[in-house]
């Protein structure tokens, strides 16, 4: 049974579930149920590249007619408005034509997506290249008597200087041939990675060697079985694989996906961004993305990287040293290898700690988690979930929720879950914001729409999919990104929700992600997928204990992926990717080495995704949001006060605010790093 069909069986229970949530006592009734925004998603690539055209033609008129306004005093501001509504609403028209690039089950149909996409790219780099919409972010900053104003053009002025408004014609034509060159290749990395499925053939008698359970999940061929190649199986196949041959063979194939065409976009990228830096007067394409971010430079951001790096170096050599050592106990002669970390890993806690990673995913069924996981927000955040059924969506099996305000119960916005496995989706699943809230021209407030699109567990042999602890924390993580877009009160497009600084944006939902260690929350979201039975004291005790055990290499290798990021961004147009990978890699981790002849810079989404030149900020941002969450230590994890604060003082802003503000409007004082520090405990760290 795949993933799409048991969910359609399973929403009877997910509807229960629902209903328990939404009206639980003290829940504010709703008046009548709020309705499903208005999206046809039933396009064929004829209507979307029509309706795609049509829309670009009609927002290129829009802001001809709106530059056409005098450029000086409050006229200047309005006409910047009319600009910023032209945008808005190109991009409200064409919802489902932009997100069915990543969201369709048919090729054809993701094609014409991404053609649109490339298409709206291309026009919005040229607004903001515009000398005229320039002209006007400059005066208009003058005239804004509002915080949401001001900030309006300050984004207006940042993004014209950054994409050349200020350069001569010939100049600006160039940096736009450029930046559209740039949007062209990115779309196609990531529609590569999407469309590519890889797989590794075993024999009847190696698979003999993996769980029965996994292996009635996979295709057979005449010589034995099939395995997909993903991030979705690389955890249990890593796990569970006691054989190292396999294991490198597996890996082999995974750090090739993306291929030699991956790897020339990723080169091309490279010497195209150089070119952007170096015409805008910057150095290197780091310095030039980092002006506009709260590092503000690269050397600030690789020195928080560097200083990770030298205090969980030594506990990350320790933690390698213990695995090689358990490889050597049972009889392994080779050299510990990167094939080897997850096994032994795995071996090592199942062994000496007694926590077994498939113990815990048994608890972890997605038709209960989905739902608890949607009532842990309710209490945090104030708001209440409402299932539509069926979803308006645009493929069986998602799910679609209205979002509302608990005290009044008044509509917010409108969520989308789409964890169903399938082509062309991203690996994991990932947020997207569909629809960007904002203040309409009658003063109403446009409801925004937020997706959470990806690849999620699979069912075996008929069971329920289950959830890793670990997909659980992602869960988590990307419903707090979605929460972020549908709480967010901007009154512009593009001040909502994580239209935050890039070096920001993850921190909201890195400090929820907090919720998933505690016990309480592990047993509200747990049910054993047969006996029904929350995840058991003892083990929810280990998996506490073990948190950080592995946290020596899991933030060296973020330190070095985040040096590795910015050093392909500060060293020219010429270098190796691929090489730059395997020289850098063995002087900030002590992990071994991937497989010789793998590409792993041709499937590092993040260098291709919008994180370029920003990976570092992960590491930064996480900083960010251990300080929140202690305010939340403090006064209670579910202090229904403190979850209204975070929701009105963090996530409602969007960019109204510089994160720098929001952060201490919400702490009360300047950030630290301590807390960070402290919680991967302190004392066993480096000098």
């Amino acid at each position: 049974m795949t993933f799409a069909s048991f969910h359609r069986a399973a929403l009877a229970n997910l509807r229960l579930w629902l209903l328990a949530l939404v009206w639980s006592p003290g829940a504010v009734p709703f008046a009548a149920a709020p309705a499903p925004v208005a999206i046809d998603w039933r396009h064929s690539p004829a209507s979307i590249a029509s309706s795609c055209k049509a829309a670009l033609k009609s927002a290129r008129a829009r802001v001809q007619e709106a530059t056409a306004r005098p450029a000086q005093g409050a006229q200047a501001l309005s006409s910047l408005l009319a600009v910023e509504t032209a945008l808005a609403e190109l991009n409200d028209a064409l919802v489902a034509q932009r997100v069915l690039a990543i969201a369709s089950v048919d090729k054809a149909v993701r094609d014409a997506s991404t053609r649109c996409n490339d298409e709206l790219s291309t026009f919005t780099i040229g607004v903001s290249a515009d000398p005229l919409v320039y002209a006007r972010a400059l005066a208009a900053q003058a005239h804004a008597s509002t915080q949401a104003d001001q900030q309006l053009a300050r984004r207006y002025a940042e993004n014209g200087r950054r994409s050349g408004a200020h350069l001569s014609p010939a100049a600006s034509a160039e940096l736009s041939r450029l930046l559209s060159q740039l949007s062209r290749l990115k779309s196609a990395f990531i529609q590569a990675l999407g469309e590519e499925r890889l797989t590794l053939e075993l024999s009847k008698a190696e698979a003999a060697s993996l769980s029965p359970a996994f292996v009635a999940t996979l295709p057979a061929t005449r010589k034995g079985y099939l395995v997909p190649v993903n991030l979705g199986t690389l955890e249990r196949f890593m796990k569970n694989t006691a054989s190292g041959a396999l294991r490198k063979r597996y890996l082999a194939v995974l750090y090739r996906h993306g291929g030699e065409a991956n790897s020339r976009r990723v080169k091309q990228a490279l010497v195209l961004r150089h070119r952007i830096a170096r015409l805008l007067g910057f150095e290197s394409f780091a310095a030039y993305r980092l002006d506009a971010l709260m590092a503000k430079t690269p050397a600030r951001a690789l020195e928080l990287l560097q200083e990770i790096d030298a205090k969980l170096l030594p506990k990350a050599r320790e933690e390698i040293a213990e695995l090689a050592a358990l490889k050597a106990e049972q009889g392994e002669a080779t050299p510990f290898a990167s094939w080897d970390y997850v096994y032994y890993q795995e071996q090592l806690e199942r062994t000496r700690h007694s926590l077994d990673s498939e113990a815990v995913r048994q608890h972890l069924p997605v038709h209960k988690v989905i739902p608890a996981v949607l009532g842990l927000y309710q209490q945090l955040l104030g708001v209440r979930f409402h299932a539509f059924e069926p979803a308006s969506a645009w493929a069986p099996g998602v799910l679609q929720y209205a979002v509302t305000d608990a005290a009044s119960a008044k509509p917010i916005g409108q969520i989308y879950l789409d964890l169903s496995p399938g082509p062309g989706k991203f690996p994991r699943p990932s947020s997207f914001t569909l629809r960007h809230g904002r203040t309409l021209p009658d003063g109403s407030y446009q409801q925004p729409l937020a997706a959470i699109i990806g690849n999620g567990p699979s069912s075996e042999s008929g069971k329920p999919p289950l959830f890793s602890h670990l997909g659980v924390v992602e869960l988590f993580h990307e419903v707090g990104h979605v929460m972020h877009a549908a709480l967010s009160t901007a009154p512009y497009a593009s001040l909502h929700g994580t239209s935050v600084r890039w070096d920001f944006v993850e921190a909201p939902s890195q400090m929820l992600e907090n919720w998933m260690w505690q016990p309480a929350v592990l047993k509200q979201i747990s049910s054993h997928v047969e006996t029904g039975k929350p995840l058991p004291d003892e083990l929810i005790a280990t998996m506490l204990e073990r948190k950080h055990a592995a946290s020596g290499v899991y933030w060296t290798r973020q330190a070095f992926l985040g040096v590795y990021d910015l050093t392909l961004h500060t060293s020219g147009p010429n270098v190796d990717a691929t090489r730059l990978w395997f020289e850098l890699m063995p002087r900030l981790t002590p992990l071994p080495p991937l497989p010789a002849g793998t590409i792993p810079d041709a499937s590092f989404l993040p260098i291709m995704g919008g994180y370029e030149a920003g990976y570092y900020g992960y590491a930064w941002s996480r900083v960010f949001a251990q300080d929140m969450f202690t305010v939340f230590q403090q006064a209670g994890l579910d202090n229904p006060e403190v979850g209204l604060r975070y929701r009105r003082e963090i996530l409602e802003p969007g960019g109204v605010l510089e994160p720098q503000q929001l952060l201490e409007n919400f702490l009360g004082r300047p950030v630290n790093s301590e807390a960070f520090y402290q919680d991967l405990d302190n004392q066993q760290l480096g000098p």
